[in-house]
């Protein structure tokens, strides 16, 4: 019960107050802008059951994400970053969930100019389950992103993105998507 609880408190620092650095750092995600709003969308990676005629077959998750973000440039421990705020809808099997959440994220390959990879990691309020996936309506959020910046103004970045709830309930099936994002920088 104590580290289920701990855990949050731990993360919460971490993703809210990024470190600062004590120079500048060059951006690869927003290039000389300071805001970013971006349009993500995506597909489980999940698998699931149906049945149909008496029988039971093993299919793809019928299930689908659309997110919007906006982001500002930060640092975190002297990496490029962003700190940004979330609001998806996981949609599909005849049922929706809204997520609202903040991320910090930041870049693993930071020394491209127009290339950058990264990892975020954020925490999320949701509905209370609906399809006994996630039983619970606090969650973690995870996304592995490769970006490409086409000039200050345009990105489009790839992303595998995952929900849970770190085992804090019994039920935590979670969620995951891999899909496409479009980043407009001003």
């Amino acid at each position: 019960m104590l580290k289920s609880c701990l855990a949050p408190l731990v993360l919460l620092p971490c993703l809210l107050s990024p470190a600062l650095a004590d120079s500048p750092v060059d951006n690869p995600m927003f290039g000389e802008k300071q805001n970013q709003f971006g349009l993500y969308a995506g597909g489980s990676t999940g698998t699931g059951a149906v049945s149909r005629m008496g029988s039971t077959l093993q299919v793809q998750e019928d299930l689908g994400v659309v997110e919007l973000q906006y982001a500002q440039p930060s640092t975190f421990f002297r990496l490029p970053a962003r700190s940004s705020i979330h609001v998806a809808q996981i949609v599909g099997q005849d049922k929706t969930q809204v997520v609202f959440g903040l991320m910090q994220e930041f870049l693993l390959v930071p020394n491209f100019e127009r290339f950058y990879a990264g990892l975020g990691l954020g925490i999320y309020i949701k509905e209370r389950s609906t399809d006994g996936r996630v039983d619970s309506a606090f969650t973690f959020g995870e996304k592995l992103f490769l970006g490409y910046r086409f000039d200050n103004d345009y990105s489009m970045e790839l992303y595998w993105r995952h929900f849970s709830n770190g085992d804090i309930t019994p039920v935590n099936k979670a969620y995951n998507f891999v899909g496409l994002g479009l980043i407009k920088n001003f």
